[in-house]
């Protein structure tokens, strides 16, 4: 049995439900402060080392709110898509597997980022942008027929967008060290962490969906026994005339009843019911 189903069985009641509203909601309230209070919002909030060594280490958690952008309409559409995408990806792996994405993607960034400050002595910025933005591509590798609208408008399927996204990504990381490995390392390590995130998820669903399959088969297998089953016992001759010899195989139609004069509880078919010689025990 697989462990991440066990796992599952065991903690899935703990489970947030639409777990993709919270984190979009969370990103959209990073967005408003930002609009609100400034650039002294990111100050305050934002994943930064040498500040989290010198004893802020709130910043290890509210690094969640960093704004992707200042709130707009296009940042609001984008987090209404990716609401839908969640939800859809949600009904197909369930609420625990979705928890645990977002789960250990925080959790990557986070040991990435002191990792990578421990040696080199680079304080990357962190924020939930492209945790959130790989769920185009999730959908792309396990749905890869399906259709979206682009715009609302133009019709395209998930595995072309996500050629396209991939694409966009890998231009992003090759400009990023093409500043420098420096500017590379900072700017790049979030979305390189968002994609081993998203690796290892594909890796434990694809387990899990082979366990599944097992599970599928071996229920195929019991449904075919039964049907076997059904099958012998349809073959079990019920009615029989004590006449004629003729039983509901012979003939579908014909139509078996007791007689109420006879003793032994003989049984004639239609043909026969009424113009019988009635049976007495001696």
């Amino acid at each position: 049995m697989n462990w991440m189903y066990n796992l599952e069985r065991k903690y899935g009641k703990y489970a947030i439900k639409n777990i993709t509203r919270y984190m979009a909601l969370i990103s959209i309230i990073g967005s408003i402060f930002l609009s609100a209070i400034g650039d002294e919002y990111i100050y305050k909030c934002a994943f930064y080392m040498p500040y989290i060594l010198k004893g802020q280490v709130w910043r290890l958690v509210t690094w969640v709110f960093y704004p992707m952008s200042a709130a707009s309409i296009l940042e609001f559409l984008f987090i209404f898509c990716l609401v839908m995408l969640g939800d859809s990806l949600e009904s197909c792996f369930g609420s625990f597997r979705m928890n645990l994405y977002f789960l250990t993607g925080i959790l990557l960034n986070i040991f990435g980022g002191i990792i990578i400050y421990i040696f080199t002595g680079i304080s990357i910025e962190l924020s939930l942008y492209y945790i959130l933005f790989s769920l185009y591509v999730m959908l792309g590798l396990f749905m890869p027929d399906a259709e979206v609208r682009l715009y609302f408008v133009i019709p395209i399927k998930m595995k072309w967008l996500m050629g396209f996204y991939a694409v966009g990504l890998a231009y992003e990381v090759i400009r990023n060290f093409s500043f420098g490995m420096s500017v590379g390392i900072y700017k790049s390590a979030e979305l390189i962490f968002a994609l081993i995130n998203l690796g290892i998820f594909v890796y434990l669903c694809r387990n899990q969906n082979r366990y599944r399959t097992v599970r599928r088969h071996k229920k195929t297998a019991q449904q075919q026994q039964f049907n076997n089953q059904v099958k012998r016992t349809s073959d079990i001759v019920v009615h029989k005339c004590c006449i004629c010899g003729r039983t509901q195989k012979d003939d579908p139609s014909l139509v078996f009843r007791y007689c109420s004069k006879c003793d032994g509880g003989r049984e004639y078919c239609q043909d026969h019911l009424f113009t019988h010689e009635h049976y007495k025990m001696m």
